[in-house]
């Protein structure tokens, strides 16, 4: 398992350097096209590898399962963008990592699975580490929030879902491919509709900011990390797969330092380093789960 939480974390941190190409993106795009154009680059860059191994055309439900994941990895980037229209950019940050307990407080539901305190110990330093890390004032619920907690929500099903599936699925790359594939129509569609026409001009400015920005966030951050993720989550439970994912959190904040000078203050820090120490002891201390006792 200590490989696959490596593999893991390396996505996280793919995905930690996300938040600044995404900044990139933001010098010629809207949140809501960034995201498509991001999705829409990586479903044409995976459509020759998708045709030449005919997955449209193929006979098991590859297809099903991709789509399922790509309606939930929709909604979790959607009611985030919205959420972020009308609430702040810490509670955000916050109320999106809440899926870590979601993780199990679904699986307990859906299973029977029960989590020792060890475990329950770990995803309250982690969410404590995040409250410091985003400068967490809870004032004033309205519904931007409730619309990240839709994230919350939805990412969660997202992770649960493969760590349902990564086992049967043959291709990590076919697999995540496909699921590119669908996430670039479906958020492509959602923002010609919320958001009319965009211009392409980011796509000729190949010295840009904003198109390094697009070109990392399509090929690493959607193509190359998810499927680290399918891999990895074959080998790692999903309650500590969502543990893991809060890294992402901590890379953020260190890319930020090198390429926007973005300065941490203690509790900043302090936080990180709750996050880090949780996942560090993952291994020890994340493995004590109980069998589950009934299955819906």
């Amino acid at each position: 398992m200590i490989l696959n939480i490596i593999l893991l974390t390396f996505s996280t941190a793919i995905w930690g350097f996300g938040f600044i190409a995404t900044r990139w993106t933001f010098q010629a795009l809207d949140p809501v096209w960034s995201h498509a154009l991001r999705f829409a680059l990586a479903g044409l860059l995976s459509l020759p590898f998708l045709v030449y191994k005919k997955s449209f055309w193929r006979k098991n439900n590859i297809l099903k399962k991709a789509m399922i994941s790509s309606i939930f990895l929709l909604g979790t980037l959607l009611f985030q963008t919205l959420g972020l229209s009308t609430t702040t950019v810490a509670k955000s940050g916050f109320i999106t990592t809440l899926y870590a307990l979601f993780i199990p407080l679904s699986m307990m539901a859906l299973t029977g699975r029960k989590y020792r305190t060890s475990f329950w110990f770990l995803i309250l330093m982690a969410l404590i580490g995040m409250a410091l890390m985003c400068n967490l004032e809870v004032k004033d619920l309205n519904t931007g929030d409730l619309l990240t907690l839709l994230c919350a929500v939805f990412a969660a099903f997202h992770i649960i879902y493969i760590g349902k599936v990564a086992n049967s699925i043959e291709s990590a790359v076919e697999f995540n491919f496909l699921q590119n594939f669908f996430v670039g129509i479906f958020s492509v569609s959602i923002a010609f509709i919320f958001k009319g026409p965009v211009g392409l001009s980011i796509l000729a400015d190949y010295h840009s900011e904003a198109f390094r920005g697009l070109i990392f966030l399509g090929v690493f951050s959607s193509m190359i990390a998810f499927t680290i993720q399918v891999v990895a989550q074959k080998k790692i439970p999903v309650h500590i797969a969502g543990l893991i994912f809060l890294m992402e959190s901590p890379f953020a904040a260190m890319f930020g330092y090198f390429v926007f000078r973005e300065l941490l203050n203690p509790l900043n820090i302090l936080g990180a380093g709750l996050i880090m120490l949780s996942v560090i002891l993952v291994p020890v201390l994340g493995r004590e789960v109980t069998t589950p006792q009934s299955k819906i």
